[in-house]
Order: C-alpha cells, then structure tokens, then sequence
C-alpha cells in the first residue's frame, strides 16, 4: 500500500509544473485531485471516487460486502466477493493482478469480474483505487466461491459462458477507435467505463439480446448539456425512460467530473463523425 500511495503521490508532485519536450509525457488517468499538501489524502479520495466511476460498489455493494450475482442452481450460483474480507489476503501485486487479468491469489480464475475493462488502468489510477481499498474496514461475511451447475457447464463447453482470464486475453488488443491525441484521454476512459456495457469498440452489446445495448455512435445526437444530463441521471432526449443506463448513470457515472463528461461527449462525438 505504501509503494501505491507513494507512486502516486509522486505522480500528483509532478503535475504542477510544465512538462519538458524530452520528458516522458504523463500517463493518462481519470481527472486527478488538484495539487495539495496533503497527497496522501487526495490519493485515497481519488481512489475512493474511482471505486463508484469503475463500477466496484456497483457490483460488491456500497459497503463492498458482496452480494447474491447468480441465483439459478441450473446454471450458477455466483456470489460477488465481499472485498472487505478478500482483500486483507491479498498483497498488492496480487491485488493488481485479480483486478487486471481476473485471476485469485491462489491462480484459480474470477467469474464475472470486468477485468477486461480494467486491464489497461493506467499506474496512477490503479495505485489509487489499490491504497483506498487498502482503508475499507472488514465487515459482513466471506461468501462461497461460485458454484457451476449442470446448464452451466454446457454453457461453458460452448464458449458462452467464460471465466474472467479468458475474456481478458480475448478482449487484450480490442479497444474503441483511436482518432488522435486529442481524444486518447476520453478513449482512455470509455474503455475502462462505457465499454462494459456497449462493447470494447463501443460498437454496442450483442445482437443476440433480446435488448442489446446500442453502438455508442448515436451519443452524436447529444449536445454537451444533454449528454451531461444524461450521464448524471440517466435520462436522454424525448423523455423515454432508460433501465440500466439510468442505474449506472446513478450510481456510477455522476461521479465523473465535468471536464471527464465533457471529453468524452467530445470524443464520442469525434467518432461518429469519423469515416466508417
């Protein structure tokens, strides 16, 4: 933990100054703190507002206690982990690699865990959501690991069900258009955010479902203060009613800074505009 605050005050340190043309430009990381003289602490409230942006407490509970994923015994039964208990086991190196590649400390595979979206978190960002998890107090009761019945496992055979480190290896080089410098800070973002839903190339969800989620082309039609609306609460143009989009919006997206909004409506916008 201390090697992940430090890296990352670090990082915070530099910023202050402009960069030189023979420096390493910064990597890209979502909007960080301003510059203060207390870096640690800004360290973990950007690590803390990362867990709500990447979807953490969407998918472990406010508290991260974990809860019921999965209820059909055909299928699977699939509890998400209540960190609080889990992490404590973990070194940091660890950690890091469950939340890049989806694998456990002891090698077996995570179930369900988005650990494609996360495995191009740059440095400073992932030393942050790390050092703040790092202070969640353990509470609540460790849950079983996930149990495959019958259906599921022909659902494996068949390649629709997979585990984590597959869908990281097979989502590796997948990523939303890159246009040019301008954009790669928005790009940065959707890939870890909007791409769970709408694709790794923001081409939308499988066609398959009975509702799949769109190609992320029609943000086009949004202007900046209606797309700020829309990642705020979840309501779009024309009064229709969004389920999910509402709930992540909600719960995830109204975490998001202005200027984060703001690019990727900007970079969305660049990308339907585009040559096809």
């Amino acid at each position: 933990m201390r090697r992940a605050i430090l890296a990352l005050a670090a990082l915070l340190s530099a910023c202050g100054g402009p960069a030189r043309e023979s420096e390493t430009p910064p990597p890209l990381q979502f909007d960080p703190p301003a510059a203060t003289t207390a870096p640690k602490q800004a360290a973990l409230r950007h690590g803390e507002r990362l867990a709500s942006v990447l979807g953490c407490r969407g998918c472990h509970g406010k508290d991260l206690t974990g809860h019921v994923g999965e209820d059909d015994p055909k299928v699977a039964l699939l509890w998400t982990s209540n960190l609080t208990r889990v992490l404590p086991a973990y070194d940091d190196a660890q950690l890091e690699r469950a939340l890049r590649a989806g694998v456990r400390n002891d090698g077996s595979p995570l179930w369900g865990m988005p650990s494609e979206l996360f495995s191009h978190l740059s440095g400073p960002d992932m030393a942050a959501l790390i050092a703040w998890l790092r202070t969640v107090q353990p509470k609540g009761e460790e849950h079983p690991r996930i149990r495959i019945g019958p259906e599921g496992r022909k659902m494996i055979e068949k390649g629709e069900i997979k585990a984590t480190p597959v869908w990281v290896r097979e989502s590796r080089r997948l990523a939303p258009a890159r246009l040019d410098g301008r954009y790669d800070w928005a790009r940065y973002m959707v890939r870890a955010t909007c791409a769970e839903c709408h694709g790794m190339e923001l081409k939308g969800g499988d066609p398959k479902d009975p509702k799949p989620t769109p190609d992320l082309i029609v943000a086009s039609a949004y202007g900046r203060d209606e797309f700020r609306r829309l990642l705020r609460t979840g309501e779009p143009t024309g009064g229709r009613r969004l389920g999910l989009m509402a709930e992540v919006a909600k719960g995830r997206f109204v975490h998001l800074t202005d200027r984060e909004v703001d690019a990727i409506h900007d970079y969305l916008k660049a990308r339907a505009e585009a040559p096809q």
